[in-house]
């Protein structure tokens, strides 16, 4: 069975034509309450007529008694889909002029009037007159379907038949107080979970589809990291360059062995308690340590000045390499508190400049021991030219921004240093040491995106992507000013600016009719669908969370 909802204002050609185009051979009609239908008996007459010609067979459901009422005495089987009232009272509701022709008169009401005479007596029917209230083109469309069907004396007769309508008091059997008061009890539980399942219960979902166009665009971009905003009339964005750097020691095993001799190497503490006025010392001044072995720094250095404060010196200092001035294993030494400057011996300076060795100093050694060859130092250092590389990619991957797009070909690894130890330490191995550092340049492809819908939305105005595929191609790079050019291939499909949570908001306890008014007037609809639970809701939900707004 196939039920067709009917509208307020439809008139009874399109409600008979709905019947025969459908599918079904029985076809329930929902008519809403105040419906131009329950305007005249004809009509249902006239429903009744073509469904029977069709084959079909047609249920009236209404909330509205009259149109009920009106159907029942039209043959046609009526129900209220609250009550469930078939063939209850209802079925007394007769049409005046048709109650005075003996043939129309239904057998029912004719029992009851022989069966309790006095009883009707008593109590006279309360009668509800109905006018008719069906507009002229209502009349035209049931005049073309008469004349197709019937003649002129069956027309006059039905034409009569909407003059006028008697509703009879309904009577109620007598019920002992405690079957009363179960009976209403029944009534109000009833009235009651249909109050509750309407008001707490209910929900809606809506389904809309949109119609979806296609769009793509070829162009060149350039990415400039001295542009601060987007230049859509160019193609031109803004730009990131990135220079992270990194560094390592590898140990390597040596191979090679030989007789070596290393001098010890370390730091020393240079101290000024001589003036307030700088000392410059020159690369290779002499320190010695007490039991007479010298270093060398091996860079020059300015002492500051110390500070003199009352008379009383503060001495300063400043840290500085030094290196051993022969080689051995003698010359590992430290810490050391105090070592002199031969060079100042003679002159008041000689006690007022000094140094200290905190760390003891190391790398001493004369003997025979494993060092690198040449084929170690080649391979160790293109592995830790390697490890660099992977270090700087990984780690900046992983610590850019996420939301910029760096392309391929736009990055640049150099690798700054590489040096190898000359012999090997007492395990064998020698190290490596290694830095790099990486340019690159990235921009957002947010960016990007929105250059693309300004120029999508200049032919499709209100329109969004709901999917675009993007190519890259012939990537150049500056490293140098720090941009970079681009081909790109874009591929999309478009979608009307659409928001369900604000649709929502918009449709929030409004009327059904109004509901689907604002739907059609969406733009690029495709079509739509409002399901409603439970059925007999006429106002959507007033909570948002009971609607459910599916787009395709």
């Amino acid at each position: 069975m196939e039920k067709l909802f009917i509208d307020k204002s439809e008139g009874v050609a399109e409600i008979v034509e709905k019947i025969i185009g459908s599918e079904e051979d029985s076809v329930t009609l929902v008519v809403p309450k105040n419906a131009a239908l329950g305007g005249s008996v004809s009509n249902f007459h006239l429903i009744k007529r073509e469904a029977e010609s069709a084959g079909k067979t047609v249920t009236i459901e209404s909330v509205d008694e009259s149109v009920l009422a009106l159907a029942q005495s039209s043959d046609l089987e009526a129900v209220h889909p609250l009550l469930d009232r078939k063939g209850s009272a209802l079925s007394d509701i007769v049409p005046l002029s048709i109650a005075g022709d003996k043939k129309n008169r239904p057998e029912q009401l004719s029992r009851k009037s022989k069966k309790e005479p006095n009883r009707r007596a008593e109590e006279k029917p309360v009668s509800y007159n109905f006018k008719p209230s069906i507009t002229e083109g209502e009349e035209e469309e049931e005049e073309v379907i008469l004349e197709a069907r019937v003649g002129r004396k069956e027309r006059a007769q039905e034409s009569k038949a909407r003059e006028w309508m008697s509703l009879p008091r309904l009577r109620l059997p007598k019920l002992g107080g405690k079957r009363a008061l179960l009976v209403i009890g029944v009534v109000v539980l009833v009235i009651a979970g249909f109050f509750v399942t309407g008001r707490f219960l209910n929900r809606a979902t809506i389904q809309i589809n949109f119609r979806r166009t296609p769009w793509s665009y070829e162009h060149q971009f350039t990415a400039d990291s001295a542009v601060a905003k987007i230049n859509a009339d160019n193609n031109i964005l803004p730009a990131e360059f990135f220079t992270p750097q990194t560094n390592m020691v590898q140990p390597f095993p040596a191979s090679g062995s030989s007789t070596v001799s290393e001098k010890a190497t370390g730091k020393i503490t240079i101290y000024n308690a001589y003036s307030s006025a700088p000392q410059t010392l020159v690369a290779t001044t002499r320190f010695a340590t007490p039991d007479g072995k010298i270093f060398r720094i091996i860079n020059q250095v300015i002492v500051p000045g110390a500070v003199i404060k009352n008379g009383q010196i503060t001495p300063s200092s400043i840290d500085a390499n030094i290196i051993a001035d022969k080689a051995g294993v003698s010359y590992n030494v430290g810490p050391i508190a105090k070592l002199t400057i031969p060079g100042f011996q003679g002159t008041p300076r000689y006690a007022g400049f000094y140094g200290g060795i905190k760390i003891p100093t190391s790398g001493g050694f004369v003997g025979f021991s494993a060092v690198p060859t040449a084929g170690d130092i080649s391979k160790s250092k293109a592995r830790v030219s390697d490890l660099l590389t992977t270090r700087l990619n990984s780690s900046f991957l992983s610590s850019y921004p996420a939301d910029f797009k760096i392309l391929e070909g736009a990055s640049s690894i150099t690798i700054t240093k590489l040096s190898a130890d000359a012999i090997a330490n007492a395990s064998g191995t020698f190290n490596v040491f290694g830095e790099a550092n990486m340019k690159t340049v990235g921009f957002k492809e947010s960016d990007l995106k929105s250059v693309l819908t300004a120029l999508a939305q200049k032919d499709n105005p209100g329109m969004v992507f709901d999917s675009l595929d993007l190519t890259y191609g012939k990537v150049q790079v500056d490293l140098i000013k720090g941009s970079e050019s681009f081909d790109l291939t874009a591929k999309g499909t478009l979608k009307p600016d659409f928001s369900a949570d604000d649709f929502v908001a918009q449709i929030l306890g409004k009327s059904v009719d109004d509901a689907q008014k604002l739907i059609t007037g969406l733009p690029h609809l495709v079509n739509a669908k409002i399901s409603l639970w439970p059925v007999w809701l006429k106002n959507m939900p007033s909570a948002a969370n009971k609607i459910k707004v599916l787009v395709n």
